[in-house]
């Protein structure tokens, strides 16, 4: 199946707390649509192991890392697309930041992290549609712990859950762009081609303002389809 986005979609976000799988379906898009592929550098932040092991002391260098190399990646992204590549697909939104500034920092960094965030800002392309992958905190657990990601195994049940729900209150009031709220927990779009094709046809249909889609769980699935690995 070939995805074809409308015309006026030419930056897509994708975004979810980590381990919900939005990497994983950034590729999957990019492959699907031949579009450029902007992937966040975590794995590149020196502070973040420190942060995992020590929130409080490693904070404020592990926010401004991640503000500063995303701004670079994002300022400009839609206007160096090129005749092979009419759309940009990112695992991230720039407007995430402010979620884990206001998670993690003290007030007196929060105020300059928020007027270095706001001077950056006006130089990022607003995407022109923002796909939130989301799923319970049980589930995102269980994604982080399959991966097996080293810097990722002394994470806190409890700061992942708090995430999640600094995630979805951010979401919830969310208005800038149009935007689309799959529930995952019941989704394989990695493995399950049926799966990804679902979320394909959610994103080519989504329109203006906030869209949600809530798939029927595993035994509903077998019920309606009557076959398959369900």
């Amino acid at each position: 199946m070939e995805l074809k986005l409308p015309p006026h979609i030419n930056f897509l976000c994708v975004e979810g707390v980590i381990g919900v799988g939005k990497t994983s379906l950034c590729a999957m898009l990019e492959r699907e649509m031949g579009a450029r592929l902007i992937l966040e550098e975590v794995e590149g932040n020196p502070f973040l192991p420190k942060f995992y092991a020590d929130r409080r002391a490693y904070a404020f260098q592990t926010q401004l890392w991640f503000l500063l190399a995303r701004h670079r990646q994002l300022s400009g992204a839609v206007e160096q697309q090129d005749l092979f590549h009419s759309v940009t697909v990112s695992d991230y939104m720039f407007a995430k930041d402010y979620i884990f500034a206001n998670m993690n920092l003290e007030d007196e960094e929060l105020a300059l992290y928020g007027h270095i965030a706001r001077e950056l800002e006006t130089s990022v392309p607003r995407p022109d549609l923002v796909v939130y992958l989301q799923a319970s905190t049980a589930t995102l657990i269980r994604r982080i712990e399959k991966r097996g990601r080293d810097y990722e195994a002394g994470m806190d049940a409890e700061y992942i859950d708090e995430l999640n729900r600094a995630y979805n209150n951010f979401f919830f009031h969310y208005t800038a762009s149009p935007l689309l709220i799959i529930n995952t927990n019941d989704l394989d779009f990695v493995d399950d081609s049926r799966d990804f094709h679902e979320v394909i046809e959610q994103i080519a249909d989504a329109k203006p303002g906030s869209n949600f889609y809530n798939p029927l769980g595993a035994k509903d699935k077998q019920i309606a389809g009557g076959q398959g690995k369900w």
